[in-house]
């Protein structure tokens, strides 16, 4: 099955990924890619909304592990959204869940990016 990814920046350098689709062998390289090119010393936090993913095999999490820890090198933040019971049950499987933010709605995820960039802007003066 395919990979629909669809981003939007949802405040300066605040995105959101959302994935609808299946993350595995035929399509991670194309998440993989976007994310790279997203991510860079100016990007303040990902949100991956992954409501419309229905699989996702160990290439995927190796991807989603990969953002994470790519935004946390350069402090910005990571965060999940809107994961279907069946994915949620592969992250906690993996023992994976603890060491990522997950939101169960967008607005959720909006809450708190809007404090991340708060915190952040204090720091800054």
């Amino acid at each position: 099955m395919a990979l629909e990814i669809k981003i939007t920046e949802k405040k300066s350098n605040v995105y959101l990924v959302a994935l609808k689709g299946s993350i595995d062998v035929e399509t991670y390289q194309e998440l993989e890619e976007k994310l790279k090119r997203m991510i860079n010393d100016q990007t303040k936090a990902v949100i991956l909304d992954l409501g419309g993913v229905d699989y996702i095999s160990s290439i995927g999490i190796k991807v989603v592990l990969w953002a994470k820890k790519a935004l946390q090198a350069q402090n910005a933040n990571f965060a999940m959204t809107n994961l279907q019971p069946q994915i949620k049950k592969v992250f906690d499987v993996m023992k994976i869940l603890p060491i990522i933010d997950i939101f169960d709605d967008m607005p959720e995820a909006d809450k708190y990016i809007d404090q991340v960039i708060k915190e952040e802007m204090n720091k800054k003066t």
